[in-house]
C-alpha cells in the first residue's frame, strides 16, 4: 500500500499536466485518499486509452500505478 501512496503525487501531477485548468488533479488525490481504486484506476486508463499525449516516463508511471491497485473484483 505505501508503494501505491508513494506514486499518488506523481500520478496526480501527470493527470494536472493532461487536464489544466480542472478538479481532476483533485479529484484523483479525493479518490486515493478514500481509497476509491475504482474511481482513480478509471481516470488512470482514460489517460492510457490516448498515449500518444503521454510524454517521457508517464505511461509507465501510470501502468506501475494500475499493477500496484488492489484487485477489487470489479471491471471498470
Amino acid at each position: 500500500m505505501r508503494a501505491i501512496f508513494q506514486l499518488v503525487p506523481v500520478i496526480a501531477d501527470i493527470i494536472a499536466a493532461h487536464c489544466p485548468h480542472t478538479v481532476a488533479r483533485r479529484d484523483f488525490m479525493r479518490a486515493c485518499i478514500h481509497e476509491d481504486w475504482q474511481e482513480a484506476k478509471g481516470m488512470v486508463q482514460g489517460m492510457l486509452a490516448e498515449p500518444w499525449l503521454l510524454r517521457g516516463y508517464q505511461e509507465s508511471r501510470l501502468r506501475e500505478f494500475l499493477e500496484l491497485l488492489p484487485d477489487t473484483g470489479r471491471a471498470v
